[in-house]
């Protein structure tokens, strides 16, 4: 048999599309002419599908729901609706799915009984899959779209392990391989027995149709609802001989810089988009920017700016083409000067606080980088991608028309100090990026309002636990951090909310990245303090 990721016909996520009636129309049409070209094969296709309305946790009735089709003799013999829809982090499936209500279905494949079930369905201790196992599947087939984090892959093999034991049968997990949006699926498929071990493990990152004989134990009793795919007996192939070997997976660095230079790619194309351009200034956010997008896209799709102001040193501009000549990219230099001055800002327009002139110059000579860099995308139809990192998103230190100028932002979600990482990482490959820019301090505005924070060793680890595993003050003064320095990284954090609103899309890659895995409001007197 085949099995295909979750909505592999139609995409994930979907959002609200699933509410316009012709999009559904497409999809239900797409799924007729593909299962009338279906043969002797079961193949296990996932769309949406069109359902009797039904409330699932409100007073709102809906439609249609998340579907495993199975395709066999030129129809479909088999329909599961995924039960449970996820609704936390960047997940909101119940916000538009009707939940399936028949979780212990199973199929008669030839002479083997199989159960499907649909990503979320896994990872409950007592879901889908344990229904389905005690109605007497022998075993499971699960289509996922699992997006990509830091240390996702260790844990989808933790749980399908669990879920493999704890039913005695083997588990069939084959996940989604893409950019989309903000989202990279890895791929990474994974079979397992019913003793959990590791049978096979397809290509991560990468496009793989990949075969593997799973032994099957003995039949069950069939308690639950059973159907015919259809019932020609399965021919039988001799056990494999020898250690099953599958593939290693890959490391924390080779994996994260997989699915920034897959989701610069896939957002590129899938967009239309001719090519990339950015601003390459010397310093290390533009450097593994640029250097993530030849790898994406190819040198000869990727425009490098350098746009130095009166007062930048040969030095930055120096390193900055010679990262660009390493990498083979185009190099343009379009010397910014100043756009106004301060005699130009009307009295009654002066800035409010007393901010440094040196943050205020740095920032005419941001908004003159990024009309630069908006003519670039008028005239060429290039993707411009911002530069801007998480950890200066983070505490508000990014520059909306500076470093976050663009349409996209490839490190959105890496902290400073993982950039830094990386690009030592991508010099083991070929060393590309010069050493001075390794040892460049930041420039202008973040070194600024940088001034009075600590390391980036000690903020990204305070970000760290703040953003993505919601850490209140007191925690982290406990595991040792200065309390008054968290007190103004928390303000900071908290402060910023307003800007990272204006903020282009970017690649995730950490547990929790911000937009759609971290909602805040705008408005809000409250911030976390110390207590006694």
């Amino acid at each position: 048999m085949l099995v295909l990721p979750e909505l592999v016909l139609t995409g994930y996520p979907l959002a609200d599309l699933v509410l316009h009636q012709e999009f559904v129309e497409d999809a239900q049409e797409a799924l007729d002419r593909l299962s009338r070209q279906s043969r002797r094969m079961t193949t296990v296709l996932s769309t949406i599908a069109r359902v009797p309305p039904q409330r699932s946790w409100d007073n709102r009735e809906r439609e249609v729901s998340i579907a495993a089709m199975l395709l066999c003799d030129g129809e479909v013999r088999g329909r599961y609706h995924k039960v449970l829809l996820p609704i936390y982090d960047l997940f909101d499936e119940a916000r538009n799915f009707a939940p399936g209500s028949r979780p212990n279905l199973v199929w008669r494949i030839g002479d083997v009984v199989a159960g499907v079930s649909i990503c979320e369905d896994l990872w409950s201790p007592d879901g889908p899959p344990e229904a389905q196992s005690a109605a007497g599947a022998q075993i499971l087939l699960v289509p996922n779209a699992s997006p990509f984090h830091r240390g996702k892959a260790s844990s989808r093999l933790d749980l399908t392990r669990k879920v493999a034991i704890r039913n005695g049968v083997p588990v069939v997990y084959v996940n989604c391989v893409g950019g989309l949006d903000d989202l990279v699926f890895d791929g990474g498929s994974i079979v397992v027995d019913g003793e959990g071990t590791l049978l096979a493990r397809g290509a991560e990152f990468a496009e793989e149709r990949f075969t593997v004989d799973v032994p099957v134990g003995e039949p069950r009793p069939v308690n639950g609802l059973l159907s015919n795919v259809h019932t020609r007996p399965t021919g039988r192939r001799e056990e494999p001989h020898g250690a099953w070997n599958p593939k290693p997976p890959m490391h924390n660095l080779e994996a994260v810089w997989s699915a920034l230079v897959m989701g610069v790619r896939d957002y590129t194309e899938l967009n239309g988009f001719n090519g990339v351009a950015l601003g390459l200034s010397g310093g290390i956010d533009s450097a593994v920017t640029a250097m993530v997008a030849a790898d994406a896209l190819g040198p000869e799709r990727v425009l490098a700016m350098a746009m130095p102001a009166p007062d930048t040193s040969d030095e930055e501009h120096a390193d900055a083409e010679e990262l660009a000549r390493n990498l083979g990219i185009t190099f343009e230099t379009v010397p910014v000067g100043m756009p106004t001055s301060e005699t130009d800002v009307p009295e009654e327009a002066e800035p409010l606080i007393d901010e440094d002139a040196a943050v205020r110059q740095e920032r005419r000579y941001a908004r003159a980088r990024a009309a630069t860099l908006s003519d670039i995308f008028e005239e060429r139809g290039y993707l411009v991608l911002a530069t801007s990192n998480k950890t200066h998103i983070s505490v508000g230190t990014a520059n909306l028309f500076g470093d976050l100028a663009g349409r996209f932002a490839p490190l959105k979600d890496c902290p400073k100090t993982l950039v830094y990482e990386l690009a030592r990482y991508r010099n083991t490959i070929a060393e590309v990026c010069p050493q001075r820019i390794f040892d460049r301090k930041a420039s202008s505005q973040a070194t600024i309002l940088h001034h009075d924070l600590p390391s980036y060793e000690v903020l990204d680890e305070i970000v760290e636990c703040y953003v993505e595993h919601s850490a209140s003050l007191k925690d982290l003064t406990n595991a040792g951090f200065d309390p008054a320095v968290v007190t103004d990284v928390l303000r900071r954090i908290d402060e910023a909310e307003i800007t990272r609103r204006y903020t282009p899309p970017g690649i995730k890659v950490t547990s929790r990245a911000f937009d759609q895995d971290r909602r805040m409001p705008l408005t809000s007197s409250w911030h976390a303090r110390q207590r006694d």
